[in-house]
C-alpha cells in the first residue's frame, strides 16, 4: 500500500518540475555552427526524381515540390509532394545535428509506410547519411551547389556493392 503523503509529494514535485520551463520563460538550445548549416535547406524546392522499381513501388519519374523550414534554428523540417505514374508520393524528413554524437541525423517517413533513421556527416558540400536495415546498408548522398542539390539513394546487400534506388535533382526558389 502506498503512502498518500508520499504520493502527493511526488505529484506536487512532478507538476512543479514540468511547470518550471513555463514559469522561467522559453527554454531553448543555442544553435552551433553545425546547426546553422541546416539553414541551407530552408525554402521551396522544385524536385525531379526517378525511383527504380521495387516490390512495393512501380518506380518511374516523379516531379513536385519540397518545402523546408527551420525549427528553432536547430532542425530542418522538409515536406515534399511528388507526382508520378502511380499518383501522389509524399515524404517528411527532419534533419538535425546531434552534438553528443557529433553527427547529423535524418529521420524520413513517406506515404508508402516507410520510416528510416540515418546518421550522417557534412563534408564540404556533400551530406552523406547511412543506415542499416535488416542487414541491408542504405546510403543517401546529397551534393549541394548554390541553390540546387542532387541526391542519390543506394543500398548495399551482402556482396557490399552499392545499387542506386533513386536519384533526384532540386532547385530552390527561396
Amino acid at each position: 500500500m502506498t503512502n498518500p503523503r508520499i504520493s502527493m509529494r511526488i505529484w506536487f514535485l512532478s507538476v512543479a518540475f514540468l511547470a518550471l520551463p513555463v514559469l522561467a520563460g522559453t527554454v531553448s538550445a543555442q544553435p552551433t555552427p553545425q546547426h546553422e548549416k541546416l539553414s541551407y535547406w530552408n525554402g521551396s524546392w522544385k524536385v525531379e526524381s526517378e525511383i527504380k522499381p521495387s516490390p512495393s513501388f512501380a518506380g518511374g519519374k516523379l516531379a513536385g515540390t519540397e518545402s523546408c523550414e527551420s525549427f528553432s534554428n536547430l532542425h530542418a523540417v522538409c515536406k515534399s509532394e511528388l507526382t508520378g505514374p502511380t499518383g501522389l508520393y509524399r515524404t517528411t524528413r527532419l534533419i538535425s545535428y546531434v552534438p553528443a554524437l557529433k553527427q547529423y541525423a535524418q529521420y524520413t517517413i513517406d506515404s508508402l509506410g516507410y520510416a528510416s533513421l540515418a546518421m550522417g556527416s557534412l563534408q564540404g558540400s556533400t551530406w552523406t547519411f547511412t543506415t542499416d536495415l535488416a542487414g541491408t546498408k542504405i546510403r543517401n548522398v546529397m551534393k549541394t551547389s548554390g541553390g540546387s542539390y542532387t541526391s542519390t539513394s543506394e543500398y548495399a546487400g551482402a556482396d557490399g556493392k552499392w545499387v542506386t534506388t533513386a536519384t533526384s535533382k532540386a532547385s530552390c526558389a527561396k
